[in-house]
């Protein structure tokens, strides 16, 4: 059954970064040697195609949002921020075109991006019909407390940031790429995540807050969550973010990636557990991978019938009158290979014969191994029942 190939889609994800990132470049050096290759926008900003480094940009300390410096329609053009400080600010409906921030800090009281864009469509070559550039904005090694309005944040790349307290309302996270980062408190609101991704990042409390919806697509992508504390609390968290994730790809009407969050969040669940929840999440998980995995139902399936081919060995069966009983030390002295094979092969049949309801002709049980036999029936009508439950629920999807 089809199901998100984690190790795939990470080597995949490595490429379109790799092809991003040149992309990006190419188009930047572009506009930079001809200017008039760009249309509509302003290029005489105070930091655009220039370098800024160590600034200050806004007003220190922590202020309330109302007392925030407002910047409006203001087009950041190819600029680049190193080790710049940006705080209690509201940027409304600015630009902010093939900026690279590095090492800098979006704090204070926070940073409001209401209504702004982060990404260039069009292309600036003719013919460009059907042809896009999605040149978006690049952070590294950035903090960032903030919240984004209305704002277009499309082909983005995030790499090694840490996101604390922010929230995402009503704006476009299409193709965006979030790297080796640390998420902390963050809330989605309607946001456009088609072809959204993580990769080897660390959250603590991710959470969607919708009205009406947030949408995904198939190629949309959360990456396995990275372990630190590996302590109850954090399997908690854990589970809770899957559970959230796979709440939205059901929404999205994505049934398979649905089943594979589930199953991930049910796992992190697991190791919350005391002991007696915990043996019986150990039986749903071996048995039929909590509904997630037809092929665990098999696995176990074998693994009970070998089970108690042992068990009938040990205890006793009856081959055609004779009594085999492995406990008995002085059966089993001078026995053959052959005749071991043949006794395997026998309990082995009966086992299975026994599992699946339908009985044996040339074995069964001994007085003392009935009980054996009645267990393992009543295990074969479970397992095989949460087997074709589970395979009937991933066919329906």
């Amino acid at each position: 059954m089809p199901y998100v190939n984690f190790k795939e889609e990470n080597y995949k994800l490595d490429k379109q970064i790799k092809n991003r990132k040149e992309n990006n470049k190419k188009i930047i050096s572009q506009i930079k040697k001809d200017k008039t290759l760009l249309s509509g926008y302003s290029l005489n900003g105070e930091y655009s195609f220039k370098n800024t480094k160590k600034q200050m940009i806004g007003t220190q300390g922590v202020l309330k949002d109302e007392d925030f410096q407002v910047i409006s329609d203001e087009d950041f053009i190819c600029a680049n921020f190193f080790n710049c400080k940006f705080q209690n600010i509201k940027f409304i409906n600015c630009t902010f075109i093939g900026c690279n921030f590095k090492k800098c800090s979006f704090g204070g009281g926070g940073i409001i991006f209401e209504n702004c864009t982060f990404v260039k469509s069009d292309s600036i070559k003719t013919p460009s019909l059907n042809v896009k550039d999605n040149l978006g904005c690049y952070f590294e090694d950035c903090y960032i407390y903030a919240q984004f309005k209305g704002s277009n944040i499309s082909y983005s790349l995030f790499e090694r940031c840490t996101f604390e307290n922010t929230n995402f309302e009503l704006s476009d996270l299409q193709a965006v790429i979030i790297i080796q980062s640390d998420l902390f408190k963050i809330v989605v609101s309607d946001c456009d995540f088609q072809n959204f991704k993580t990769q080897k990042c660390y959250m603590s409390d991710f959470e969607f807050d919708d009205k009406y919806m947030t949408t995904f697509d198939d190629k949309t992508f959360f990456d396995k969550l990275v372990e630190r504390k590996k302590d109850r609390d954090e399997y908690e968290g854990f589970y809770m973010i899957y559970q959230n994730i796979a709440f939205q790809y059901e929404q999205n009407n994505l049934k398979s990636n649905f089943g594979e969050y589930y199953f991930l969040g049910k796992k992190a669940e697991h190791k919350t557990l005391d002991f007696l929840p915990k043996i019986k999440s150990y039986l749903y998980w071996f048995s039929c991978g909590y509904g997630e995995r037809p092929l665990y139902s098999i696995y176990f399936s074998f693994f009970i019938i070998f089970l108690f081919t042992a068990l009938f060995l040990l205890v006793g069966i009856d081959i055609e009158g004779d009594v085999i009983q492995y406990s008995n030390l002085k059966m089993i002295e001078g026995l053959s290979f052959g005749e071991f094979l043949k006794h395997l092969l026998r309990a082995f049949s009966l086992s299975t014969s026994l599992f699946s309801g339908v009985g044996d002709e040339l074995c069964e049980p001994t007085i003392q191994s009935v009980i054996l036999a009645d267990i393992e029936m009543i295990f074969g009508v479970i397992v095989m029942g949460l087997g074709i439950g589970t395979l009937t629920r991933k066919i329906v999807r």
